[in-house]
């Protein structure tokens, strides 16, 4: 009977493969913007700040990793559920 269930819930294979190909697009235009604001706004004081002091250049480049997978993780999801699409995942849909 659960097992039943589970497949009414399960999304078609099609539309799992279309929303990962939005996604995937998402997140390249997001990644575009966020490489020219990142070059525009940062590229002079992380190239000054790499020639005086190697360990906080390092620090901060993993801090602007990890600030930019969070905030682009973020967008996506609230894309995705104000669209209402499905995302492929492990889980079961929120839907």
């Amino acid at each position: 009977m659960e097992e039943e269930n589970n497949t009414e819930q399960q999304v078609p294979f099609k539309q799992l493969i279309r929303n990962f190909l939005i996604e995937v697009a998402v997140y390249g235009v997001l990644l575009v913007v966020y490489f020219f604001v990142a070059l525009r706004y940062l590229g002079d004081p992380l190239a000054r700040l790499f020639d005086s002091n190697l360990l906080a250049y390092a620090v901060i480049g993993l801090g602007l990793i990890v600030v930019q997978a969070v905030v682009l993780e973020s967008v996506t999801s609230l894309l995705f559920d104000f669209l209402g699409l499905h995302r492929l995942t492990s889980g079961t849909p929120k839907h």
